[in-house]
């Protein structure tokens, strides 16, 4: 159980977090209202390219990317 802050702010218990995966300062998570409940998804899980977002790190430009991708 989380008590509400006055800023609107609850933890979510750890448990929930290691089952979502949810990093603290890291995972983007999103709350959708279904009917009578909220569920919480984590949208890095969700998302096919959270897994390699940032894996360049900078090492080729936009351009070199959009070249190789556009190959053919």
């Amino acid at each position: 159980m989380s008590i509400v802050t006055t800023k609107g702010q609850a933890t979510i218990p750890k448990s929930v977090r290691d089952f979502l995966g949810i990093t603290p300062g890291k995972s983007d998570v999103e709350f959708v209202i279904v009917g009578d409940h909220v569920e919480v998804i984590n949208k890095d899980q969700s998302n096919p390219f959270a897994a390699v977002r940032g894996i360049t790190k900078g090492k080729m430009t936009t351009d070199k990317i959009l070249e190789l991708t556009r190959r053919g």
